[in-house]
């Protein structure tokens, strides 16, 4: 329910009261700390101060969870920023689940068992909020774009070792991105976090898309270079192989121009990334032509076909994050005038 306010003056100061239902809510008194956040639309948010002590705990009831569930679960509560994660059972926890927690405690960065019992683990996540979250996301990137180098020099080369140290790296990627995302939901859900930071939840939201799509990327990868393993020697047709070399680089190459673009508020680079579009239907038809004419086997061509609809998901993240791009260089602009 909104409520007006005068503003009052004194010497040469405003000020207006908060109203005293909010305030008795959310347990001030004189003296307290609130946080002030200009939006972007000209208006305030008043948010009480956080104390630093206080930890978000959430309690989990664990029944009869598959292993699945239970991995989700917890890192669901993970990524959502709560700092105490405590399982509990009614009977008692089985090996698997103490295999599952066991696992993902060790998959998570920063998440600690601190007390094991028969129905009660608690885990603790160690991770401090201040997380430098612009370099993670730049080794996330690099290690994209390694991935995405061998992948190609490997269907270049016809090197399987090679392709195969390409999916081991996506583990590092999901480790990296997770806590990330928790970084980010965390200021989200909770602004004066945020504030602390002197991040804006536009910026966090905006780090939410760009990241969910350089994870993408990383995953269309590892698809595609699994599938340059399973062609296992089989060489292909000159004229399909020349093509989906090309056709990789350009791809490769306007994702990496979209990351530039978001990185220095570039809207030419970005606009040229929304303006080129590999002819992957081309490519297609090279390789349906080559199967017709007994040039690749039928599944090989399968394992090209998914590498071509890798190419074109990560094409369409590039797009996606030029968007994102321009819309951020636009408000900057704005902000600057």
């Amino acid at each position: 329910m909104s409520e007006t306010r005068k503003i009052q003056e004194i010497g040469k100061s405003l000020y207006v009261s908060l109203p005293k239902d909010w305030a008795e809510q959310m347990q001030l008194k004189r003296g307290d700390i609130v946080t002030l956040i200009p939006q972007q639309d000209g208006s305030i948010s008043v948010y009480p101060e956080e104390k630093e002590e206080d930890f978000k705990q959430i309690d989990l009831e664990i029944n009869e969870e598959s292993e699945q569930s239970l991995r989700r679960r917890i890192t669901g509560a993970y990524v959502d920023g709560f700092d105490i994660i405590q399982l509990r059972t009614k009977d008692r926890f089985n090996d698997k689940h103490h295999d599952v927690i066991r696992e993902i405690t060790e998959e998570l960065f920063g998440l600690e068992v601190v007390h094991s019992g028969s129905n009660i683990v608690t885990i603790e996540c160690l991770l401090k909020p201040n997380l430098p979250i612009e370099k993670t996301i730049d080794r996330i990137l690099n290690i994209t774009k390694a991935m995405f180098d061998e992948t190609i020099s490997a269907l270049k080369e016809h090197d399987i070792n090679l392709a195969r140290g390409v999916s081991r790296r996506i583990r590092d990627i999901k480790r990296l991105s997770l806590v990330i995302y928790r970084a980010l939901r965390s200021m989200i859900l909770f602004p004066t976090l945020a504030a602390r930071e002197k991040m804006s939840l536009v910026d966090s939201v905006d780090y939410l898309h760009v990241l969910y799509r350089i994870t993408g990327t990383a995953y269309n990868i590892k698809k595609s270079s699994e599938s340059i393993v399973n062609m296992g020697t089989q060489k292909l047709p000159m004229s399909v192989s020349k093509r989906l070399s090309e056709t990789s680089d350009l791809t490769r190459k306007l994702y990496e121009e979209a990351i530039q673009a978001l990185i220095s508020n570039d809207i030419v680079l970005a606009d040229h990334v929304l303006d080129v579009e590999p002819d992957y239907n081309e490519l297609w038809n090279l390789c349906l032509k080559a199967s017709q004419n007994s040039q690749i086997t039928s599944l090989t061509f399968s394992y090209v076909h998914r590498i071509i609809d890798n190419l074109t998901q990560i094409q369409q993240y590039a797009a996606e994050i030029a968007e994102i791009a321009i819309d951020r260089a636009e408000t900057q602009k704005k902000k600057a005038d």
